[in-house]
This record gives structure tokens, C-alpha cells and sequence, in this order.
């Protein structure tokens, strides 16, 4: 039975953003908030005070859909409808024992999950860090079904990657990308940028090598989305920063490549490893720094964050709708 009120879990939320630097709002005079003037925005397809930062891919597991997000044990919500949405059970009830190894000093605050079918079960990728630090993993638990009570069982499967340095990309925020019998997993947050590996689809661990696609020399780009589109492969990153309330700047930028690996450039043919990307999604109104897209497998819709202007900065999720022109996407709500 949960035993977190909804304003300790916003305060949670809103206190463990994966964003390890602090910078001035100077710094990130690219951010685009062209729409920053609308001020009667109100959300179109979530109802109610749903509180969400960092929301998982959304996935659908018997009648319900289900929603992972950054918070103590990783919280879970679930809906029929994907507008009414209620507490289900966390994922941990204690924090599996190889963390401390990789990363001394976590408590049981997980960041940014993720989850996607591919062999028989339900794989779900999680992010270990403290703030401030490099020093990071992402692990992985699965389970046959996934239920809003109690009587889901994750299996631990221990550390998928890990990092120490800030030479490194840094080791949270994983985004699963099924491509028929290919998975792949792009993950990072400022430091290194953010890379690409390979995932065997049977132990749901990296294979091969993993390459940097977008960011580099500790800029702001973290919470990466990769899809697929037809021929292309896209990658969407958060630029700016995260988890400041209405002081938040986080917009998403997207390029595209004919490879998992990229290059990905931007509509102007700018590589996102050179400060190129295409910006699909800004702050509009009370939709302020959206931010840590998915999209759900099979769908043009998917889901962000936000925080609400209406309501003290507190994040929020809300679904997204992806429409195409000419290959390239745009986000709306």
C-alpha cells in the first residue's frame, strides 16, 4: 500500500532531477520559447494533478496503460484512457544490492526509467546517480505482465552500463528503441553527450561498441528519445535546464540519420554533435520546459513532462501528438 503523499512525491520529484550542472540562464540563450507569451494554455488530455517528472516510454499491459517516473522505489501510475490516471505499486520495495557498488552513497531515489517489450517480458532500464555527479548506472529489472497491484514481480538483472567520469557519457536516462529484432539504447546527460549501444535482445545488456551521437564538452543535452519513422531513425534530446519550477528552460530539439548511430542532423543539415537540432517543443504558456519525450510504440502520440505555470511549477505529464511533413516531425499537445 503506498504510504507517500502526492506533495512529499512532488517534492521528490521535483528535488531529483537528473541535471548535474547548474548554469546560468545566459548560457542557453538558444532556447526557443517563441510561444512564451500564450498564458491560457490547460491540459487537453490529462486530467487532473498528475504528478510526473522524467515519464517513462508508455506502455499498455493488459486493460491498462502504465507510466514509470524518477521518484523513491520508481513510482508507478496506470489508466484505462491515458486522462485518468491513479497510483499503482512501486517497482522496489528495497534497493537491489550491486548499486552501492557502482554508485557509493544512493539511496532509493531512482531517475528516469524506462521499459519496452522484446523477448517475452517487459524490460525496464532505470537510472542510479546522485546529483552533481558522473559517477552513474543504469540497471534493468523485467517481468512476464505488468499490474497495478502488488502482484508484479521484477526480476533484477543487474547493471546494463555505468560510468565514473565526466570524460564518460554519463549513465542515466535510457530510451529503448525495439526495431524489429534490434533493440537499441541511447542514454546520456551533459558531460560526454549522448550515445547509442546496441542491446542483446536476450539478455537485455549492450553489445558491441557505444557511440556518441549529439552533445559533448558538457553542454546541455540529456533525456534522449530515439524513434523510428519510415526510413529515417530520431533522435529527440532536451536542451536547457530542468527542475527549477517555472524557472525551468528545458525545450527539445530533434535530428534525424538513416542509422541508429547517426549522424543525426538537423533541417539545416547540422550535425547534433556540432549544437545542430530542430526545435519540436518549447515552453508555451503553463506548459513550462517540456521536457524527457516518449512515444508510444505503434502510435503518433506520446508523452512529456512539464511544469505547470498554473499550479507552482509543479511537473506534470501530459500526452503529445507527433505529426509528420516532408520527414520531419513536429510536437504538439
Amino acid at each position: 500500500m503506498k504510504t507517500i503523499t502526492s506533495l512529499v512525491l512532488l517534492a521528490i520529484l521535483l528535488g531529483s532531477c537528473q541535471n548535474e550542472d547548474v548554469i546560468s540562464s545566459d548560457q542557453e540563450t538558444n532556447a526557443v520559447t517563441k510561444d512564451s507569451q500564450i498564458t491560457n494554455i490547460t491540459a487537453k488530455t490529462v486530467a487532473g494533478n498528475v504528478p510526473s517528472h522524467d515519464p517513462s516510454t508508455i506502455v499498455k499491459s493488459g486493460v491498462n496503460y502504465y507510466v514509470f517516473t524518477t521518484g523513491d522505489n520508481i513510482p508507478m501510475t496506470y489508466s484505462t484512457n491515458l486522462t485518468n490516471w491513479a497510483w499503482g505499486t512501486s517497482v522496489f520495495t528495497s534497493t537491489p544490492s550491486w548499486i552501492t557498488g557502482y554508485v557509493p552513497g544512493f539511496t532509493k531515489t531512482f531517475w528516469a526509467p524506462d521499459v519496452a517489450w522484446f523477448n517475452n517480458r517487459w524490460n525496464m532500464y532505470y537510472s542510479c546517480s546522485t546529483f552533481g555527479s558522473a559517477t552513474s548506472a543504469i540497471g534493468l529489472v523485467t517481468t512476464p505482465a505488468i499490474s497495478q497491484s502488488a502482484g508484479t514481480t521484477w526480476t533484477d538483472r543487474g547493471v546494463v552500463v555505468s560510468s565514473s567520469s565526466s570524460s564518460d557519457v554519463n549513465a542515466i536516462d535510457p530510451s529503448i528503441l525495439v526495431d524489429g529484432s534490434n533493440v537499441y539504447m541511447a542514454y546520456g546527460s551533459w558531460h560526454a553527450g549522448i550515445g547509442v549501444v546496441q542491446i542483446n535482445a536476450s539478455t537485455g545488456k549492450p553489445t558491441g561498441t557505444r557511440t556518441i551521437v549529439a552533445g559533448g564538452n558538457s553542454a546541455s543535452w540529456e533525456a534522449p528519445c530515439l524513434i523510428k519513422e519510415g526510413s529515417y531513425y530520431y533522435m529527440f534530446v532536451n536542451r536547457g535546464n530542468c527542475c527549477q519550477g517555472v524557472n525551468s528552460t528545458y525545450y527539445i530539439v530533434v535530428g534525424r540519420s538513416t542509422s541508429p548511430f547517426g549522424p543525426f542532423v538537423d533541417k539545416n543539415g547540422v550535425s547534433l554533435t556540432s549544437g545542430g537540432g530542430t526545435t519540436v517543443l518549447a515552453t508555451q504558456g503553463n506548459y513550462i520546459g517540456p521536457g524527457h519525450l516518449s512515444r508510444i510504440v505503434g502510435t503518433q502520440k506520446g508523452a512529456v513532462h512539464y511544469y505547470d505555470g498554473a499550479d507552482s511549477g509543479n511537473p506534470k505529464l501530459e500526452i503529445v501528438y507527433f505529426t509528420w511533413s516532408s520527414g520531419w516531425p513536429t510536437l504538439s499537445y
